[in-house]
């Protein structure tokens, strides 16, 4: 129990008064004689007895009803929190897109911002926050009517990085009393995210369950074949759950179907299927038809770009093999001898390749560097006869590291780095039987920040790539013509120089995902202050941007927010499509497990409900008042006194 004025409590010393007048001015009794004396003497015993009992009774209802007194106007209260100090509620309400999903109640997060504002409690201020948000200092009534605007947002934010958020709130406001409702369904962004930790603040937890407990989802969609007059696509399904039997999936383009196919996927696996596509194909909607937890990774948008041919330069007088890999169809290729080789020529090309160049002049080495720069693709493959000196002021100006010796000796190329860019999706899986290329002749050197390609029996690189500013260098340490080594004729000569040619431009996809940083090449020419635009029907977005020469690098992150299809706007011209689709993390059947969270931090709690937390909430932020209680008590009393005076 606690007092609004304790200092009142002092006063509880004036009872003593009451009890120094019984004790010093009690009425003596006359002793009277009469000739009986026996029975008068018993009259007597009786009649001082009854009266010292009814004197002390008084005594005590006196002293109770002013002690009662007392206390009522020192005003007793009881309250679990402390009263000098304001209430605000922090109220966190997970509105990611996997909120999207049903519980027997209606849908997730529609069903929590209800709740919450029916339950609400009267006393203190509010903050909300959300994944995309934070309002601070809001009324009961201004919180119900950012509850009835509450959306849906791409922008998650793991648990950690929210508490920081709180934390750092809480310390600029150290004057309140502080209360944290986390709503959320506690979904995992992944399985090595660490466990939070709430040590510095008391949350109640509220966690969200939904209905069903299986989930299919488009994962990824490629084109495994190209044909003049048709294209496979293939379509990556996950399933996590129960086996789910004779699932449809349908392509549309501007709600006319293309193409529809039939699909099993066994119980938490994930499976290949494909689906033949034909037509002017550019704005492709797939659809799988399957009822499960989350709706909208059944619907993924690909949007089809028409290719523009690489331009590449050999240098070389030697391009037999490299003819057979850089095919007119995907690639525009110009053969110079390094003599005829000029800036100009550098400069309209985004893969140059020097094949076995005996000498590179030195008025081409800063040219190079500034190509490699602004995004180009070198690719350095040795000469035999060409001396370290030459080499290594290349070297030096690209800063890639230095060659120390060639060295004769036959060589084994054993080592395949499988997850190196140019080697993705080039095997189904890692290969252990490869018949593996020899070589006679290589260079050898130390490198800087190298990334291997391929590497040799004793580890060292045989093909390395250096990122350098937006482009990149890759170096060859041996000759490719076949007295030096019989590379050419390995299966891994095609995809390895195949891809230096394809990702020496920015590849566009067929889709991207929201909320990820994403670069995006749009071939276009801008001028001062003008800016492409993505536009979704009546949506208009501007993402960041980056002008360069003849291209503009769009980088995607926090724009666009919604899934659909988006065409890249210059003025009121239409440069292409885009296609956007929801983060693959909202789609993980994985969430925390509270009971963990709780047994681990003391300082936190669980409810099932939101109605249950929030009438616990009110419960700790009243404070129930005794005075009236009191007052009645020293009520009772003076009448008690009153009674035993009167009829005693």
């Amino acid at each position: 129990m606690q007092f609004k004025h304790p200092e009142i409590l002092y006063a509880l010393f004036a009872l003593l008064i009451p009890i120094f007048i019984h004790l010093f001015q009690l009425q003596r009794f006359v002793k009277i004689p009469f000739t009986n004396v026996r029975f008068l003497k018993e009259i007597e015993l009786q009649t001082r007895k009854s009266s010292r009992l009814k004197k002390w009774l008084i005594l005590m209802s006196r002293m109770a009803a002013l002690a009662a007194m007392i206390l009522a106007f020192a005003q007793p209260y009881f309250s679990k929190s402390d009263t000098a100090k304001d209430w605000e509620t922090i109220i966190f309400i997970d509105n990611s897109i996997s909120l999207q999903a049903k519980s027997e109640q209606g849908v997730l997060l529609k069903r929590a911002a209800q709740d919450v504002m029916e339950n609400v409690p009267s006393i203190g201020s509010f903050s909300l926050m959300t994944h995309d948000q934070f309002q601070m200092d809001l009324d009961r009534d201004a919180l119900k009517e950012a509850l009835m605007l509450l959306d849906y947002s791409n922008q998650k934010s793991n648990m950690a990085s929210l508490i920081v958020k709180i934390k750092q709130y809480i310390q600029r406001n150290p004057n309140k009393n502080y209360k944290v409702l986390w709503i959320s369904d506690f979904q995992k962004h992944s399985e090595s995210e660490n466990l939070p930790d709430f040590a510095d603040f008391e949350v109640d937890f509220i966690p969200l369950f939904p209905k069903l407990k299986r989930n299919l989802a488009i994962d990824s969609v490629y084109v495994s074949e190209y044909a003049t007059d048709y294209q496979i696509l293939t379509i990556r399904v996950q399933n996590q759950g129960e086996k789910a039997d004779q699932v449809d999936i349908s392509a549309f383009q501007k709600n006319i179907l293309l193409a529809k196919t039939n699909v099993s996927v066994p119980e938490n696996q994930t499976i290949e299927t494909t689906l033949r596509v034909s037509g002017d194909l550019n704005q492709v909607k797939l659809v799988l038809n399957y009822e499960d937890t989350f709706p909208f990774d059944n619907t993924y948008y690909i949007a089809f770009q028409k290719p523009s041919l690489i331009n590449v330069l050999l240098a070389t007088q030697e391009t037999s093999f490299l003819n057979k890999i850089y095919t007119d169809d995907e690639f525009k290729v110009t053969s110079k001898s390094i003599q005829q080789v000029s800036f100009e020529s550098i400069d309209e090309n985004q893969l140059i390749v020097m094949n076995e160049v005996a000498e590179i002049p030195s008025s081409l080495h800063s040219k190079l560097l500034e190509f490699v720069e602004k995004g180009g693709s070198l690719t350095l493959i040795p000469n035999a006869t060409t001396s370290l000196e030459n080499l290594n002021a290349l070297f030096s100006v690209l800063k890639i590291g230095t060659l120390q010796i060639v060295r004769k000796d036959t060589l084994s190329i054993t080592k395949i780095h499988f997850s190196h860019p140019l080697l993705e999706r080039v095997f189904e899986k890692e290969v252990t039987n490869f018949q593996y290329p020899d070589v006679n002749t290589y260079f050898v050197g130390k490198f800087n920040l190298a990334m291997p390609v391929l590497s040799f029996a004793d580890q060292s690189p045989f093909i390395s790539q250096f990122n350098i500013g937006a482009g990149k260098v890759f170096w060859v340490s041996a000759p490719m013509q076949k007295a030096y080594s019989n590379f050419t004729s390995s299966p891994l000569v095609v995809p390895v120089f195949y891809n230096m040619g394809k990702q020496s431009v920015l590849q566009n996809q067929l889709s991207y995902r929201i909320g990820t940083m994403q670069p995006i090449s749009v071939s276009v020419t801008l001028h001062k202050d003008e800016v492409l635009t993505l536009v979704n029907g009546a949506e208009s977005v501007i993402p960041a941007q980056q002008i360069h020469e003849e291209e503009v690098i769009l980088t995607t992150g926090d724009q666009p927010q919604k899934e659909g299809f988006y065409q890249v706007q210059y003025a009121d011209k239409v440069l292409q499509s885009l296609a956007f689709n929801i983060p693959k993390e909202e789609s993980r059947l994985s969430y925390w497990n509270v009971d963990q969270i709780t047994n681990q931090n003391p300082n936190t709690h669980q409810f099932n409900q939101i109605k249950s937390a929030l009438t616990a909430l009110s419960d700790t932020q009243n404070i129930l008042t005794y005075f009236k209680w009191f007052m009645a008590l020293a009520l009772l009393f003076l009448l008690i006194e009153i009674a035993l005076i009167k009829y005693m």
